[in-house]
């Protein structure tokens, strides 16, 4: 009996508008002519319709199980793999591309035989199976829309609004007109002065390139050289009705490293790695519109870096408008193309300065943002469907035939039933690569050496900025690791598009520890300080760098030498305070000391605090992180200079040394000694200042209160026999009386004995504890709840883990409520001459409803100092603080991006 072989084509799915098919009704007609069964997944979406299929002799049914070649156009989800099958369609794997390799394993797990379109190519490498000159016309049409759109926001009307996006005309000659129409009111109104001489860059020559110049040349319009482009740009040569086009090839994207050698293609596709880019400084900065068509994968050098041009965008050295990446290769060419769009929303703008996306989704006010304007439409040749299934299918059909009744058991080497064009794009067969295509899987490793893989270790509240800044660039490959899963995936639904990934960790365990660290290129450490010092340990173990906010300890700084000789950065304290306040106290510092300036003092006060109207009760504090590391900075001891004796303050007595802080007259501020902070003075290079003080901002009235509770016992953290988990209940009232004690207690209400005992106490002023103090203190305690029957304590072991979670009930900031920090550095300067200058840094930040301004500031540092490591910006090794010009520069410019930006006074002292 005779085989009837069977041909299935699949309905495309991937999305609304792909409304294309690999073979139109014709070429299935001619295939049943010549006995082969053709079945076609029905499709409402399809343009063309399933009765002119039918008609064609096609069946239409759902069930493409028993066929023996599947053709499609896009990639094919993994449950309609069938296996054993030919598969025949635009795989998008041959650049190793990342999001496609699940696909690639499944394939070989299926013992598929894949042929790709990409690859059915003429013995000179000629791609004969395309849709790329309808990606050309598409992408080209749509971007002369999208920059009247982007232009009308800037406050420039042109032509080019006056063109549709492609899909609105029903065929390619119709929207040909349309251009030819805006090219028409070019010649004769022309563009704005401000915009001349507008030029264009096509990257590659190829189909792509060349389907978006023909749409380009219905233009008014010049060709010229790359250099001749830069020429009418330097010298504003450029005529008003006229657009200049240029095209880029390798030759002007890099050049030999070698200044004796000239470029050679040849040399350069076999050895990329003896040539250096050179397109950001020669041409980039000229062009108006780059249309990027180019092929790219790692081996590479890129066109721009999202460095670059961050840097083009901060140097003004730029003109770019807008880029049209029809590769759509995300982070590839164009590292900084962040995302692909759609048919229905192509468009976004993408800022270098923060790296964000602005997009229709999530803001409606996008176009008129700063940036850059992209369409990165990944699917462009379905905007003309009818008439790219038709070319496409022209070009297929001759080869179906043999591929459908080809044998696909055969050995690769023995596959001489197809076409050397088919067989040379056949990429898998019997459960791997073939051969010309095992560079696959070395690409696959130097993609993943491309991938930044980054640990967050602790899912607090303050992670969630840092996992918000990373996961805007799409090479960083985020795991958050907590001890609570739940916790770990409530920090990644911050971000829900993004790939993150969670994972339950105990840093106490060693092995596991390391065998998480090893995999990742940066640890950003978000855990308590006695924890970072075991993720430290471990990232020196595995060699990786780790970025935390915790302060230098002694313990950590044990570890410098070893980190050296490792080749590690241990970069701690990298925070608010510490952090934000290092970067700006050493940026001023340094460039009042190479102006041949000297420090003579150095106070820095920082706090963070609910937000005025938020600071409603009588702490006048709410917290938005961790109770216990807050109050525990309450019993640290302090040292600092005054005047040029060095004071010690022992943590008992810290909150006697309260004084008013008069950075805003408006706020009622108070503020205490901060820890030790002499070290500054080596780390800041003024060990010669006479003052160097650092304090902790609060509210009005809350320090009393913390004065109070440490004289009494209530952040005592000795273990109370009666505060074990496994006693019987106790009141707050009850759980007070044994801290006062009295022979005459009985009867004597509790309020009375806090009274008696704070009156015995001497405090700091000489006056002590006076009567408005302690009334004070009192009605705050009794708002707490310490006098009552009613409310027991949370039995945890010790008073003081007991307080702050009575604390943490009675102060929490709502959803609804908002914090802010401020930071105060007052740098005290004389100058050549004896003139004295006293210069300030202010930052206020208020948080949002969705973060909260302590999770900002101390996500944020670290998540920038974390890319920094990644790109490798950073040289510095050991365990370090961030005080040097290779941190300040880079992160106080990050930081402004990010709306964290300081207010600078300075003010010379009177002459008399």
């Amino acid at each position: 009996m005779t085989k009837v072989y069977s041909l299935g084509i699949r309905r495309e799915d991937k999305n609304r508008w792909e409304r294309r098919a690999p073979l139109a009704p014709s070429h299935v007609e001619d295939l049943v002519k010549k006995g082969i069964k053709v079945i076609v997944q029905p499709s409402t979406l399809r343009n063309y319709p399933n009765v002119l299929y039918e008609r064609a002799g096609a069946i239409i049914q759902e069930d493409l199980k028993e066929c023996d070649v599947i053709a499609a156009v896009k990639e094919v989800p993994s449950e309609y793999l069938y296996e054993d099958k030919t598969y025949i369609f635009f795989s998008h794997t041959i650049k190793a591309q990342p999001y496609n390799m699940p696909m690639l394993d499944e394939i070989n797990r299926k013992r598929i035989r894949l042929i790709d379109y990409e690859r059915i190519t003429d013995e000179n490498n000629r791609r004969l199976v395309r849709f790329g000159s309808f990606a050309g016309y598409a992408g080209m049409i749509d971007m002369l829309h999208a920059l009247g759109d982007r232009l009308l926001a800037k406050g420039f009307s042109t032509p080019f609004l006056h063109v549709g996006y492609s899909y609105v005309y029903s065929k390619l000659e119709s929207a040909m007109e349309a251009v030819k129409a805006i090219g028409e009111e070019i010649s004769q109104v022309g563009l704005p002065d401000d915009l001349l001489p507008f030029t264009f860059a096509f990257t590659s020559d190829g189909a792509v390139a060349q389907g978006a110049l023909k749409i380009f040349k219905l233009l008014p319009h010049k060709m010229v050289t790359p250099d001749e482009m830069v020429d009418l740009v330097k010298n504003k040569k450029g005529e008003r009705g006229i657009l200049y086009g240029t095209i880029i090839t390798a030759e002007h994207m890099v050049a030999p490293i070698d200044p004796t050698k000239k470029f050679d293609k040849k040399d350069y596709y076999s050895q990329p790695h003896t040539y250096k880019p050179i397109f950001v400084e020669k041409y980039a900065p000229y062009i108006s519109c780059i249309i990027n068509c180019m092929y790219w994968d790692a081996k590479y050098p890129r066109l721009i870096t999202i460095r670059q041009m961050e840097e083009m965008v901060e140097n003004n050295n730029t003109r770019l408008i807008g880029v049209a990446d029809i590769s759509a290769d995300i982070n590839g060419s164009l590292e900084f193309l962040m995302t692909t769009t759609s048919i229905d929303s192509p468009l976004y703008i993408y800022d270098p300065k923060t790296q964000e996306v602005h997009d229709p989704t999530t803001d409606q006010q996008y176009m008129y943002r700063d940036g850059i304007l992209f369409l990165a439409v990944d699917n462009l040749p379905t905007e003309f469907p009818k008439e790219a299934t038709q070319w496409f299918g022209d070009h297929l059909s001759k080869f179906i035939e043999a591929v459908v009744k080809s044998d696909p058991t055969l050995p690769y080497d023995k596959m001489t039933d197809i076409a050397p064009e088919i067989k040379r794009a056949v990429i898998t067969a019997h459960g791997s690569l073939t051969k010309p295509f095992e560079y696959i899987t070395e690409l696959r490793k130097k993609r993943e050496e491309l991938i930044s893989r980054i640990l967050v270790l602790g899912a607090g509240s303050v992670s969630y900025s840092t996992i918000s800044y990373l996961t805007r660039n799409p090479s960083h490959k985020i795991t958050i690791g907590d001890i609570s899963l739940d916790q770990a995936k409530k920090a990644a639904s911050v971000e829900p598009d993004a790939d993150i990934q969670t994972v339950v960790i105990d840093v106490h365990n060693k092995e596991a520890l390391d065998e998480l660290v090893s995999k990742f290129k940066v640890i950003a450490s978000l855990l308590p300080d006695e924890l970072s010092i075991l993720v430290a340990e471990s990232c020196l173990r595995n060699k990786k760098h780790m970025v935390c906010p915790s302060y230098l300890s002694k313990e950590m700084e044990a570890l410098h030498e070893q980190a050296k000789e490792a080749g590690v950065t241990l970069l701690n304290e990298m925070g608010l305070d510490p952090g934000i306040d290092h970067l700006e106290a050493s940026r001023v510092i340094n460039d009042v000391k190479s102006k041949g300036g000297k420090i003579r003092s150095f106070v820095s006060w920082c706090g963070g605090l609910p937000a005025p109207e938020s600071s409603d009760n009588p702490l006048g504090y709410k917290f938005t992180w961790s109770p216990k590391e807050i109050i525990s900075g309450v019993t640290n001891d302090s040292k600092f200079r005054r005047d040029g004796q060095d004071i010690f303050i022992s943590g008992q007595e810290v909150y006697k040394r309260l004084q008013p802080v008069d950075i805003f007259p408006a706020l009622s501020l108070e503020g205490v000694p901060n820890r030790d902070c002499l070290f500054l003075a080596k780390a800041y290079d003024i060990e010669n200042v006479s003052t160097l003080f650092r304090g902790t901002i609060r509210y009005r009235g809350f320090c009393s209160v913390m004065e109070a509770a440490v004289e009494i016992g209530l952040l005592d953290t000795t273990s109370k026999t009666h505060l074990q988990p496994s006693s019987s209940p106790l009141s707050w009232n009850h759980a007070m009386r044994t801290l006062l004690p009295s022979p005459l207690a009985d009867g004597i209400p509790t309020q009375e004995l806090l009274r008696r005992k704070l009156r015995t106490r001497r405090g700091y002023p000489s006056k002590g504890y006076d009567d408005d103090k302690i009334t004070h203190i009192l009605s705050v305690f009794d708002w707490l709840g310490v006098f009552s029957e009613e409310i027991n304590v949370k039995l945890e072991g010790n008073f003081f883990d007991a307080f702050t979670e009575l604390l943490k009930t009675k102060l929490s900031l709502l959803p609804s409520e908002k914090d802010l920090i401020i930071l105060h550095n007052i740098i005290g300067i004389e100058w050549e001459g004896g003139k004295h200058e006293t210069k300030t840094s202010t930052l206020v930040y208020y948080g949002s409803k969705d973060q909260s301004a302590v999770g900002t500031v101390v996500g944020l540092p670290i998540a920038i100092a974390t890319e920094l490591l990644l790109e490798g910006q950073v040289k510095e090794r050991g365990a370090i603080r961030p005080v040097s010009k290779e941190y300040y520069k880079p992160m106080i410019k990050a930081l402004h991006n990010e709306g964290i930006t300081f207010i600078h006074r300075n003010e010379f002292d009177k002459q008399y």
